[in-house]
């Protein structure tokens, strides 16, 4: 049988190699655990390095490029030799993020990349997609990866949370902030565009300036003597939402026809993201999410609680995860929704106390998302076939995660993810029916055919418009004619 083909909307192939001291190159293979390791989060282990992209079928993916908020360090330690130990990462790298502006880092992490295209030891390479033609093309040779490319959080252009003040380490030096207006925004999403980067994440873990973030760090038991580091939005009070600023990025990145990513936006955010996407037709994504399992009209206020999260026998109910207006939103735009392979944001730890004693299926945490998702959909009057069509893997490998226990890296999407989602969908296939697709197909488009065809149908969009836009831009450019 031929070996099916993956399609990840959101992985981190290069930040092990730019953070930590044991990997140098996005092609490097790298697995130092143990059996109980691997199945743990841990940084001994590569989860989408180039190399196990090629040999587990992984041929098109959305790389996300992530420059950690040096706020976040600057929080939580005023010794970088500490936080270099605790993550494995490199000493100089740990100093370099905690002084340097992130659209510095920014640019060292888009360097590696572009310094690693080719496998060094290999036939391997990486073609960053900037046409439709460009996964095609891709697609024809055994060793290419097609590469979209996309940001994780709006920090790494620059727009960073600046209410604080820099520890007093000796001899650090700190970069200043970049300017917050709407001049430098202009500039920084042209400089994203010239470099073929298709999405930004509009937030991460922290306030921007540019809208406020849902909260994505559990803390209870040792873990509350930390600084946390979301405290930072106790600078806009009660204020959730877009700023003006947020607004701002927000409409000229759609007028470069960068899409932009919901992802750790809180639901304020998210809702006020969907009109301005609706204003200029633009398909919404949510790149490595997980469904809520209800509605936002149902939710507590106090949701976010880690309490919630664990007596949860199904669902992962904090804000960080979409609820069900959002995922009617998100499809009525024509965008994608990317599942992530963190266990934590798939499922309430009851399940996954579940998963672990064999009372349920290993995948159920997955298998979960997708029938509450596509149930949803439907009953909100989407057409069937559209609905699935939505769905996608956006695993966030190789981010900060606590994989699902069977699937730890890319390489078990053949081994174990297909024939698991092949299963799923044939013990469960009145359920989808009406899209007239056998269990066979839902796979492969749930693993491949839906992430792929989204690019593709957005590109050639794209194309076409920024074409149309320069013949105006020549109709109305002064005549070189002399009168």
């Amino acid at each position: 049988m031929k070996q099916p083909l993956f399609f990840d909307l959101h992985v981190h192939s290069t930040l092990k190699p730019y953070m930590l001291s044991a990997v140098d190159s996005p092609w490097e293979d790298y697995d130092q655990t143990t059996p109980e390791e691997r199945v743990r989060r841990t940084p001994r282990i590569t989860c989408s390095d180039f190399t196990k992209l090629l040999r587990s079928g992984t041929r098109v993916v959305t790389l996300a490029l992530h420059p950690i908020e040096r706020y976040l360090i600057a929080a939580l330690t005023t010794r970088p030799v500490m936080y270099a130990l605790v993550f494995r990462m490199r000493l100089e790298r740990v100093r370099q993020v905690l002084q340097r502006n992130p659209f510095t880092i920014l640019q060292q992490e888009y360097n590696l990349l572009m310094a690693y295209g080719r496998q060094p030891d290999g036939p391997g390479e990486i073609t960053i997609v900037r046409r439709a033609e460009d996964i095609e093309n891709a697609l024809k040779s055994p060793h290419k990866i097609a590469v979209i490319l996309s940001i994780e959080g709006a920090h790494a252009l620059g727009f960073e949370y600046r209410d604080y003040k820099f520890p007093n380490i000796r001899g650090f030096t700190y970069e200043g902030f970049t300017p917050l207006d709407r001049g430098v925004i202009r500039q920084r999403l042209d400089w994203a565009a010239e470099r073929g980067i298709q999405m930004i994440t509009l937030l991460h873990m922290v306030y921007n300036h540019l809208g406020t973030p849902a909260k994505a760090i559990e803390q209870r038991g040792a873990l509350r003597i930390l600084p946390n580091p979301i405290r930072s939005l106790r600078q806009v009070g009660k204020y959730r939402g877009l700023t003006a600023f947020g607004t701002h990025f927000v409409e000229e990145a759609y007028r470069r026809y960068i899409l932009i990513d919901v992802k750790h936006c809180d639901h304020t955010t998210r809702r006020q993201v969907y009109e301005i996407a609706s204003d200029f037709k633009m398909p919404v994504i949510a790149s490595h999410v997980a469904a809520s399992g209800h509605s936002l009209r149902l939710r507590s206020p106090r949701a976010d609680r880690p309490r919630y999260r664990l007596k949860s026998n199904s669902f992962n109910p904090w804000d960080i995860n979409l609820h069900d207006e959002d995922l009617i939103a998100i499809a009525q735009s024509r965008g994608l929704i990317g599942l992530i392979m963190d266990e934590r944001i798939l499922a309430g730890e009851k399940l996954l106390q579940a998963v672990r004693s064999g009372e349920v299926q290993p995948l159920e945490p997955l298998f979960q998302q997708v029938r509450h998702i596509y149930t949803t959909l439907v009953e909100a009057g989407i057409p069937p076939q559209e609905a699935f069509s939505t769905l996608c893997i956006g695993s966030d490998f190789d981010g900060f995660i606590d994989p699902i226990d069977a699937v730890p890296t890319t390489l078990e999407y053949p081994t174990i993810l297909f024939p698991e989602l092949e299963r799923f969908f044939e013990r469960e296939y009145e359920l989808f029916a009406d899209t007239e697709l056998s269990p066979q197909e839902l796979a492969h488009k749930f693993c491949f055919a839906n992430g792929v065809l989204f690019w593709k149908e957005f590109l050639l969009r794209k194309e076409a418009a920024l074409a149309h836009r320069e013949e105006e831009e020549v109709k109305l450019s002064p005549s070189d004619t002399k009168g």
